[in-house]
């Protein structure tokens, strides 16, 4: 008997985690209308001496969902990452990191956001803006 209950707990549990803000099965046709080719805006911007990464989804039907979001770097081989952060995403605002440029060289930044619709993963990048720093 208590593996029964236990297993329902961890489905229960999994279920949860797959259909962000508590949705139900039904709901994931809706959820699936959330493309982030469509809704998601990402962009990258220079403030003063910081570099901004801002993120969101828009005229979306899903109401929260988990997000990663980073300002990179461009190093010689790939990005590194700086500042980043996770939450719980609502629609139509931004999810905002934001680095302290350092240094009298110019440097590429971009931002980037990794987040998942049920069990669809996605990450997608700004393009990106070559500052001077300090």
């Amino acid at each position: 008997m208590r593996k029964i209950l236990v297993t329902a707990a961890a489905t229960a549990v999994a279920a949860t985690l797959l259909m962000p803000g508590g949705a139900s099965a039904q709901d994931m046709g809706t959820m699936a209308a959330c493309d982030p080719d469509k809704h998601v805006r990402i962009s990258v911007q220079k403030r003063g001496n910081f570099i901004d990464g801002l993120g969101g989804f828009f005229n979306c039907d899903q109401a929260t969902t988990g997000y990663t979001i980073m300002v990179q770097e461009k190093r010689t081989i790939g990005w590194k990452d700086h500042v980043v952060r996770s939450g719980v995403w609502r629609t139509n605002q931004y999810a905002v990191t934001t680095y302290t440029c350092n240094g009298t060289k110019s440097k590429k930044f971009r931002a980037l956001i990794k987040s998942g619709i049920g069990t669809h993963a996605w990450v997608k990048t700004s393009s990106s803006i070559t500052v001077a720093c300090g």
